[in-house]
């Protein structure tokens, strides 16, 4: 507990002495040669160090720090546990000549078990680009930096006290969830590390398992991290031999921790555990996570890319949309769309489309709540030391997996696939490729959905040409007129297509139009009258826009091991929204005849109103009790 009547002068003009560590010698101790090897080349990293207090033997815990951030060129270095004030802080840390440092205020009341205490260490090159720093809390600050490009880096420091202070200890959680939350919403890349004061290695398990258990309110800070995306690459404990980041006594345990939200993670390396238990610095040691520096130097303006022709979109955000929103969408596009019908209707299904959908994706920009997703990546390094990384990091990913499959082999689910879904393997009997390149993997899937499903070269062009067992499946029925399909075409009512529009699901991935579902049913008056006149087009002239044939194909994984094989996946193909409630809409008409005029019978009339699956549905159950109660086959 620090005192509350601190007196910084009185600091500055006699601070704590110093002490003799047994002679220390920092490179026979501190970094002796069980250190890790040498930093990865071209990155930068963000450190996490429980110091044990910096109130007792602060000057030279703070040149054991200085050196230790020197020798392992550490960028971003967490230091928690100081106890110290804001002002303590800054004047120990001039030692630091190459960092500037960020603290949080210190919580002094009595009832506090763990007054906390925590900085921020940014080397100076970097600490240019802070733009903000909030002291969030005694044990949690924050701090931004804006890079170019519009690279935006947000680096959370914690310390969650231990079980002796739960109130405090979910006051700190809660407080973390939220910004880490807040930080998402925001688009940040983010990185929060700390002291934790909890076991991954007991979770994981849980999370994989038991996932009733996991989600429980004592484990919800891990299962938020984990069910988001975050990753901590600090190596897994194996045995009580292996190094942790805590050791007293006889413990030894990995409390400390380095999470990567799902945007910063494209750019680990690796992450180390660095041993400092020859020397009297502290029970914990530290944890040093490395990125690729590209993050930091590589990215470039929208209007750059846009010259080297990069592909970005917006993605409207309508989980934040509120009414007023959609009533301003709806006017806004009103007034965009102040066409004459009578012009309108006199145009090509084309042009009429093409009128549509520039004024709705034009007013949903101008109201609608949105973010720009793209690759503004530019290369800085040669190709093949590109590729060179890019297999580095997936091997790092692939080792961090092995580690945690060795130490909990049914761990192991679906989940996992998700981890390795941006590189394609190719396997073939004599040439096989590992594609991490996104423009081979995109050709890569261009081909094999081209060829995956083999096209018949000579259909029938007459039903007289099918085999006899299907020329009279395919052949008109006797028993029903033709004349009962005349109304098929009728033009349909504004409340028709508004019911039809009504049912549509939300939620759904947009085709390269961008239209959505949820658009079409905030259309003002005005547009859906002139929507309606479009349809009703298509109706008169059977015919549609030819953007209505454009789709996008997309593979997804099939309900087994990925293995980055494109075997393993099947495609979802995306259309048009409007062309697909055009199509319903056509459906609803059809299945109307079929059902009042009796043309399907038997199981085939479950698809239509008024018919049920019910009843082939109790059969198959009746077969499969009887088998069973009798003990005979099927």
């Amino acid at each position: 507990m620090t005192d509350n009547n601190f007196n910084y002068n009185s600091f500055v003009r006699n601070p704590p002495n110093l002490i003799d560590v047994d002679n220390l010698s920092l490179q026979d101790s501190l970094f002796s040669s069980t250190s890790p090897s040498p930093s990865p080349y071209n990155s930068f990293n963000i450190s996490s160090f429980n110091i044990n207090g910096l109130k007792m033997f602060s000057q030279n815990k703070i040149e054991l720090l200085n050196d230790f951030f020197s020798l392992k060129h550490i960028s971003f270095g967490g230091v928690i546990d100081t106890y110290l004030h804001p002002k303590q802080m800054h004047f120990l840390s001039k030692r630091l000549s190459n960092y500037t440092v960020f603290s949080s205020v210190l919580d002094t009341s009595q009832h506090v078990r763990s007054s906390g205490g925590i900085s921020l260490f940014i080397e100076n090159s970097l600490a240019s680009h802070v733009h903000t720093y909030s002291s969030l809390s005694s044990r949690m600050l924050s701090v931004d930096l804006y890079f170019k490009g519009h690279v935006k880096l947000r680096i959370f420091v914690i310390y969650i006290p231990p079980t002796s202070d739960q109130s405090l200890r979910d006051e700190t959680i809660n407080l973390l969830i939220r910004t880490l939350s807040d930080a998402k919403r925001l688009g940040f890349h983010h990185a929060v590390c700390g002291d934790f004061n909890m076991h991954l290695d007991q979770f994981y398990p849980l999370f994989f398992n038991q996932p009733q258990i996991a989600s429980k309110r004592i484990h919800r800070l891990f299962n938020f991290l984990l069910s988001n995306g975050y990753v901590d690459f600090t190596p897994v404990n194996f045995s009580s031999d292996s190094l942790g980041t805590f050791h007293r006594a006889d413990i030894i345990s990995h409390i400390d921790y380095v999470w990567s939200c799902p945007l910063l993670k494209r750019f680990l390396l690796t992450s180390v555990i660095f041993d400092v238990r020859d020397v009297n610095f502290s029970d914990h040691n530290p944890v040093i996570t490395y990125y690729d520096y590209s993050f930091l130097s590589s990215s470039i303006k929208p209007a750059h890319a846009r010259q080297l022709k990069r592909h970005s979109r917006h993605v409207f955000s309508f989980d934040s949309v509120i009414p007023s929103q959609w009533d301003d969408f709806s006017v806004h596009i009103d007034k965009l769309c102040n066409i004459s019908p009578t012009i309108f209707a006199s145009w090509h299904v084309n042009q009429m489309y093409e009128y549509l959908h520039a004024n709705i994706i034009a007013g949903a920009n101008a109201v609608l709540p949105a973010r720009t997703v793209g690759n503004d990546h530019t290369p800085k390094l040669p190709k093949n030391l590109e590729t060179l990384i890019q297999h580095y990091r997936f091997l790092n990913r692939v080792l961090h997996s092995i580690k945690l499959l060795r130490k909990y082999p049914h761990t192991f689910s679906s989940s996992h696939n998700r981890k390795w879904s941006d590189r394609v393997f190719i396997d073939h009997p004599t040439t096989s490729q590992l594609l991490t390149d996104p423009k081979d993997v995109s050709a890569a899937v261009t081909n094999h959905f081209q060829h995956a499903v083999p096209i018949k070269s000579n259909p029938p062009s007459h039903i007289s040409a099918l085999p006899i067992r299907w020329r009279s499946e395919y052949s008109p029925m006797n028993t029903i007129s033709p004349d009962i399909y005349d109304s098929l075409l009728s033009p349909p009512s504004l409340e028709e297509w508004l019911s039809t529009v009504s049912f549509m699901p939300n939620g759904k991935a947009p085709d390269p139009s961008m239209i959505t579902y949820e658009m079409l049913k905030h259309l003002g008056p005005i547009t859906n009258s002139l929507l309606l006149i479009l349809i009703r087009k298509c109706f008169a002239f059977a015919d549609i826009p030819d953007l209505w044939r454009q789709a996008m194909v997309f593979p997804i994984l099939k309900p087994h091991e990925w293995r980055c094989q494109l075997k393993n996946t099947r495609p979802i193909t995306l259309l048009e929204v409007i062309r697909k409630s055009f199509v319903k809409l056509f459906y609803n008409h059809l299945s109307a005849i079929l059902a009042v005029h009796n043309v399907l019978k038997g199981g085939n009339f479950a698809g239509l109103p008024g018919g049920t699956c019910r009843d082939p549905i109790i059969t198959l159950e009746s077969i499969i009790h009887n088998a069973n109660h009798n003990n005979s086959p099927l």
